[in-house]
């Protein structure tokens, strides 16, 4: 004769099958955090799998299973946390009015994203292990500066009637120099900078870089868009 299965015989079956999606989002969110802590305090090689498993609170075979190595799981943990501290750039935002106004926004934009004392935090992780590793620093170059690079390139390319000639490749470039990464190596450093600072520095820089690329009458006076068309 075949009996029913018990209560509790039917609640360990149910153990037992597939993991629900929001368990499973938990889980991995979990790796991703006690990962992310201990990688800022001690570093990539002072971080082994071992105790991202315990500070989780999941067994090693979990965390192979969805990370094969402390490298496949340093890149997560990297990506993971720049997607959720930078702003992302969104080129519809910067293609109306002048190009002053464009470079001011987008200079604001980044500037406020990368002084996030979450993000520097994630920089100086990335800088330091990239001494070593060329490899992690040439990824945080492929996953912060060039999609900016490619926007602000964008921008330029919108208002290239301003500009002088062949100045788009190499515009974009030197733009982040004047802007954000001055602020950058400031955070990284420990200076904080007020909004007011943030802004005046912001404003100087957009006119020293609009000074250089923008085209020029015979008298050495800087030509924009209503200039040119008076």
């Amino acid at each position: 004769m075949i009996r029913s299965r018990t209560a509790s015989q039917r609640k360990v079956a149910r153990r037992g099958g597939r993991p629900k999606a929001a368990d499973v989002d938990k889980l991995n969110q979990d790796i991703i955090a006690a990962a992310g802590d201990l990688f800022m305090e001690y570093g990539f090689d002072g971080t082994s799998m071992d105790a991202v498993a315990e500070r989780a609170r999941i067994s090693k075979r979990t965390l192979y299973v969805r990370h094969k190595d402390k490298l496949a799981l340093f890149n997560t943990v990297v990506y993971e946390l720049l997607g959720r501290f930078l702003v992302p750039l969104e080129l519809s935002r910067y293609t109306t009015g002048d190009l002053d106004s464009a470079l001011l926004l987008i200079g604001r934009d980044m500037v406020t994203s990368v002084t996030r004392p979450e993000f520097l935090a994630v920089y100086r992780l990335v800088t330091f292990e990239a001494q070593r590793r060329p490899e992690f620093g040439r990824w945080i170059n492929d996953a912060r500066r060039r999609p900016a690079l490619q926007v602000i390139a964008a921008i330029l390319q919108q208002h290239q009637d301003e500009l002088r000639p062949h100045v788009v490749d190499s515009a974009p470039e030197h733009f982040l120099s004047v802007t954000i990464d001055v602020a950058l190596r400031m955070g990284v450093f420990g200076v904080k900078m007020t909004p007011r600072q943030i802004e005046s520095h912001l404003k100087g820089a957009v006119d020293f870089f609009l000074n250089g690329v923008r085209r020029h009458d015979g008298r050495g006076k800087v030509l924009n868009r209503r200039a040119r068309s008076a």
